[in-house]
């Protein structure tokens, strides 16, 4: 059981990591602000996510 869990996160991970892709590829095309600006967006919403995410998990 345990490796499928592992399994899972892999494919979460894997599937986070392309959405933000997405979201940044796209984010540099349509959007008018610069590349440091879309960095430091990113940055500022993985860092919300990871603070649900730790507060999810204590709860877990």
């Amino acid at each position: 059981m345990w490796c499928t869990d592992e399994l899972a996160d892999v494919s979460f991970v894997q599937a986070f990591s392309l959405l933000m892709k997405l979201f940044v590829d796209h984010a540099e095309e349509y959007l008018t602000i610069s590349e440091q600006e879309i960095s430091d967006f990113v940055e500022k919403f993985l860092e919300a996510i990871l603070d649900v995410l730790k507060i999810k998990l204590k709860a877990a």
